[in-house]
């Protein structure tokens, strides 16, 4: 159970890490944790409403965010699910715990 626990921490780990990295680099152009409300990127430095946002578009020209890294914070974590789950590595997330020495003592 602790491996599992550990395996989960690291998936989450991973996609929290990511998602701020690409947010610090790219900027309100990457849009983590914006919601439905926002303002997103138009393609030519220009911002585009998107729902009904609280503010005014951001100050800064929007910079292109390649697709690629749009999904890094998802394939991330697969990759670990992927190696822990699907390969040989297995054995540690399977691996059965302790069981500490039971005496059945008939009183």
């Amino acid at each position: 159970m602790r491996n599992v626990i550990l395996l989960l921490i690291g998936v989450a780990s991973l996609y929290l890490v990511s998602s701020v990295v690409l947010q610090a680099v790219y900027g309100p152009s990457f849009g983590f944790l914006s919601g439905e409300d926002c303002w997103i990127p138009d393609g030519n430095g220009g911002w585009t409403k998107h729902g009904s946002p609280s503010g005014p578009p951001p100050g800064q020209p929007s910079v292109h965010v390649p697709a690629g890294m749009r999904y890094i914070p998802i394939f991330l974590p697969a990759v670990l699910l992927i190696l822990f789950l699907f390969t040989p590595l297995k054995r540690f997330v399977d691996r059965p715990e302790r069981e500490e020495a039971v005496t059945d003592v008939d009183s």
